[in-house]
């Protein structure tokens, strides 16, 4: 005797059922998936500040072992690193896939803002390719920026009325230069001429003598032919120095800038950055030091 035949409400319950079984499968499927991405997420982050910490601790050690050679040639006249100081970046290999970037500039071959007198820094200026009608203005601004009077210089100068006439919310500090990057705040500056005068620029070169021939050499060789009989090589007290160092592997980059003062007070300025002038180089003979005291670290 067969039993009773299962009626359409048995059947609609089953399905019912189902449908909830699965929807909570989907719902379970979904949370699963979520903390999943969520793990996979935080160890991927981990991972990359686990490598920008890698990479910085690369970068401050190279800095500290420039400085400890500079310090030491200094204090024992011996050759040291042998690194340019002029600005030229240098490429040293690492490890595969990670390269060091370094840059080591004298300050002390540099125009100084604060020290170097108007006439020779508009000399430089037009021998580094500004137009004589903008050096003499800039040359004005910027003496007029340092100095602590309210009485503008001749032939162009920029007291607290010319900021304004130029809608500028600011005016000339009447005091030093604080840092290079505030040539950007004089009333005739814009973005070339910036780019063009800033790498030549310090606040670090007390004495206010530079080496115009080695600028212009290396910013405007063009006008070397017309640099004046007296712009022979100025040599320099090597006493304050700019250090920038990247570090990179894949898209991965960590950097840092310093200034550095040798027997005087050791680090200025201590930066993290990435410095973006830093993009290519070539390589030394101090790589392969550098790369065995970075191996040799614990």
């Amino acid at each position: 005797m067969s039993g009773p035949d299962p009626g359409p409400s048995d059947e609609g319950e089953a399905g019912f059922v189902l449908l909830s079984v699965l929807a909570i499968l989907i719902v379970v499927g979904a949370v699963l998936a979520a903390a999943i991405l969520q793990v996979r997420s935080a160890t991927g982050l981990a991972q990359a500040r686990a490598e920008a910490v890698r990479l910085q601790g690369a970068a401050d050690g190279i800095a500290r072992l420039i400085a400890y050679e500079l310090e030491l040639g200094r204090t024992y006249r011996q050759a040291g690193t042998g690194l340019p100081e002029d600005g030229t970046v240098v490429a040293c290999p690492l490890a595969p896939g990670r390269t060091a970037l370094l840059s080591l500039q004298d300050q002390g071959t540099l125009i100084d803002l604060n020290a170097t007198p108007r006439p020779a820094m508009e000399e430089a200026f037009r021998l580094l390719g500004v137009p004589d009608r903008e050096a003499l203005t800039l040359g004005a601004e910027i003496v007029d920026y340092r100095d602590p009077d309210d009485v503008p210089e001749p032939n162009g100068g920029a007291e607290l009325p010319q900021y304004r006439t130029r809608s500028l919310p600011w005016g000339p500090r009447n005091a030093p230069f604080a840092s290079v990057d505030e040539i950007d705040r004089l009333p005739s500056m814009n973005p070339v001429l910036a780019a063009r005068l800033r790498p030549v620029l310090t606040v670090y070169n007390e004495g206010g003598r530079f080496d115009l021939a080695a600028l212009v050499r290396r910013a405007n060789p063009s006008a070397i032919r017309s640099l004046p009989g007296s712009a022979g090589p100025v040599p320099s007290p090597r006493q304050v120095f700019r250090l920038s160092v990247v570090v990179a592997e894949g898209r991965a980059r960590a950097g840092r800038s310093a200034f550095l003062n040798l027997g005087a007070g050791g680090f200025l300025v201590w930066q993290q950055t990435v410095a973006p002038d830093l993009g290519t180089g070539t390589g030394h003979r101090a790589c392969t030091m550098i790369a065995a005291a970075l191996a040799a670290a614990p």
